[in-house]
């Protein structure tokens, strides 16, 4: 004789005019399949009877179990989120602009991004279904890569100016130390129309590659605070003029001491 209790399941039958739910269990008995019935459920929709038949199967948990809560899909949040609201403490989204347009907020997505993701525009352009940046950002549908991060870098370049005199207004005093140096980066393919990209000192070696450089402006503690970029073949020594000048006119300073390296 078996003692082992019988597995119970729901049978929903549908053939009348409201279903009903029959408790059963199937067990074998001399070689055939045979079936017990104990119990009725009527009353019910159908809806609620195959609740109740997922929950015979194992398939339903309490709410306040730690089973209950599954996670199909997430995206990245906190990241972003500290990232903007530093960005904002900072009052960098009122130096980009002083009104909030939406190619201010795909500014503030882009330079969040670069910080949380590393990656490029395209990049930060296709991570909405693993990440709420954009949406913290305030940038509502569908990211375009040439409207909400091509264009938005010349909108940016457009701004340069004016923003980069109100981030020296914090490190840069009068009478203090300023950092100065140029570095370059190359550029894969060809681009004849270009007046930056042209034969020079190529830092990084690549002799068939053709060179941009980089000037960058630092404060004593080496924050940035003013970058330009120059044509391939512009020598180091040539610009140290222009940015002492760039210094008394753009960001006011009378008195400095003005630091380069060597070369």
């Amino acid at each position: 004789m078996n003692s082992q209790p019988r597995r119970l399941h729901l049978e929903i039958q549908q053939h009348r005019s409201h279903p009903v739910g029959l408790i059963r269990s199937s067990f074998r008995k001399d070689g055939k399949v045979c079936h017990a019935t104990y119990g009725r459920m009527t009353g019910l929709s159908l809806e609620q009877l195959r609740l109740i038949q997922a929950a015979f199967q194992g398939r339903v948990v309490p709410e306040d179990s730690p089973e209950a809560l599954q996670i199909s899909s997430g995206r990245e949040y906190g990241a972003s989120a500290v990232g903007l609201a530093l960005a904002k403490e900072l009052g960098l989204d009122r130096m980009i602009y002083s009104r909030s347009e939406r190619w201010v907020r795909c500014v503030l997505a882009l330079i969040v991004g670069r910080l949380v993701y590393a990656g490029s525009e395209l990049a930060l352009s296709h991570i909405g279904d693993r990440s709420a940046l954009w949406e913290l950002c305030g940038v509502s549908g569908p990211i375009d890569v040439d409207r909400d991060c091509d264009a938005v870098m010349d909108r940016l370049l457009e701004r340069q100016g004016a923003i980069q005199r109100r981030l020296a207004a914090r490190p840069l005093q009068e009478g203090c130390l300023v950092l100065y140096d140029l570095t370059s980066s190359y550029v894969e393919g060809a681009y004849p129309q270009s007046q930056i990209i042209a034969l020079g000192d190529n830092r990084d070696g690549k002799r068939r590659h053709q060179p941009m450089v980089i000037g960058l402006l630092c404060n004593r503690q080496g924050c940035p605070v003013g970058v330009e970029v120059f044509a391939g073949n512009t020598q180091d020594a040539t610009t140290v003029e222009g940015k002492i000048a760039e210094l008394q006119t753009q960001y006011g300073l009378k008195e400095i001491i003005f630091v380069g390296t060597e070369g």
